[in-house]
């Protein structure tokens, strides 16, 4: 274990995502049992989900022809320029040429007049790839280590999906895949290109883990099923109403869009119903019913910690 204190930079990292796994371990380790810190950590991603969404659409616009063919001039691209010295990685020049692009980016509606952009529909697609991408590997992460699979654990399920939906802004749950042999462990909130993030993890009888990830796409139109592979790790994402779906797991294609189809079927029919408690059953005469427990607001579970426990594959 590293035994190096966390600090503060290392908390913004740990948002930010660019820690080490070691490092990572760690600062989760210290989180666990330092509810000041956690609670900052929480702020820091909320403050970074806010930023993706006030800015994101703006980093990932195309740049139109007339910006690009100024660029191609500023670099000395254009073929009566070829052979000219890279005058343009001179500090001011690149000073001068950023100027340039930062006018010609604004006077875009003059310069860029009948430029054909990607179209809405293309710049979903991209964006719901690099939601599939950040599924992936966030399903390869925390799969890896059982320590820190999931922030809360499944035992209280309204209050994991109610504590998601907040981190998301939209309402999300947890299908029930019991039924094809996956029982829900718990789920943990992650910072996404699209957003705030809900990431849920199952496992089966054969401890093999499945992530489900869920954002809220900047389009609300419907997507099909889309797959992608990357190493051992399959992916299916589509978007549905409001909110986007990336399904992850160690499996065949056809057995994960078999599990894929069971959450479409449960997401379209929307959270169960809770029914209200029913009154138990009547107790024979003769025996006494033992006394009320005092009630107690149930704690949130969190997966313990046990730095004997070894990482299982998924």
């Amino acid at each position: 274990m590293n035994a190096r204190a966390v600090t503060e930079d290392d908390l913004h990292a740990y948002v930010d995502g660019q820690l080490d796994s070691t490092r990572r371990l760690a600062v989760e380790r210290w989180l666990a049992d330092d509810p000041d810190a956690a609670a900052r950590v929480e702020d820091y991603r909320a403050q970074t989900a806010l930023l993706h969404d006030l800015f994101d659409g703006v980093l990932r616009e195309p740049p139109s022809d007339a910006v690009q063919d100024l660029s191609d001039r500023l670099k000395g691209r254009l073929a009566f320029n070829d052979n000219r010295p890279p005058w343009h990685a001179r500090p001011l020049l690149r000073v001068a040429a950023a100027v340039l692009l930062l006018l010609a980016g604004a006077g875009g509606g003059w310069f860029g007049r009948g430029v054909q952009t990607v179209s809405p529909a293309g710049q979903q697609r991209q964006t719901l790839a690099t939601f599939a991408e950040e599924a992936t590997q966030a399903h390869r992460f925390y799969t890896a280590d059982e320590r820190f699979q999931v922030e809360l654990g499944a035992d209280n399920q309204d209050e994991l999906n109610g504590w998601l939906s907040k981190r998301v802004g939209r309402d999300v749950f947890g299908p029930d895949l019991a039924r094809i042999g996956f029982r829900l462990i718990g789920g943990r909130s992650l910072p996404t290109d699209l957003g705030a993030g809900a990431q849920y993890m199952y496992v089966n009888d054969a401890n093999k883990r499945i992530t489900l990830f869920v954002g809220a796409p900047q389009s609300g139109n419907p997507s099909t099923f889309s797959f992608t592979q990357n190493g051992d790790v399959a992916t299916f994402y589509w978007v549905e109403g409001a909110l986007s779906y990336a399904l992850a797991g160690r499996l065949s294609k056809e057995e994960l869009l078999e599990i894929a189809k069971a959450v479409y079927t449960d997401v379209k029919a929307g959270p169960p119903r809770r029914s209200p408690t029913s009154e138990p059953p009547p107790r024979p005469a003769d025996v006494a019913p033992p006394p009320a427990a005092a009630p107690q607001d149930a704690p949130a579970t969190v997966q313990p910690i046990s730095d004997t426990q070894k990482p299982k594959d998924s």
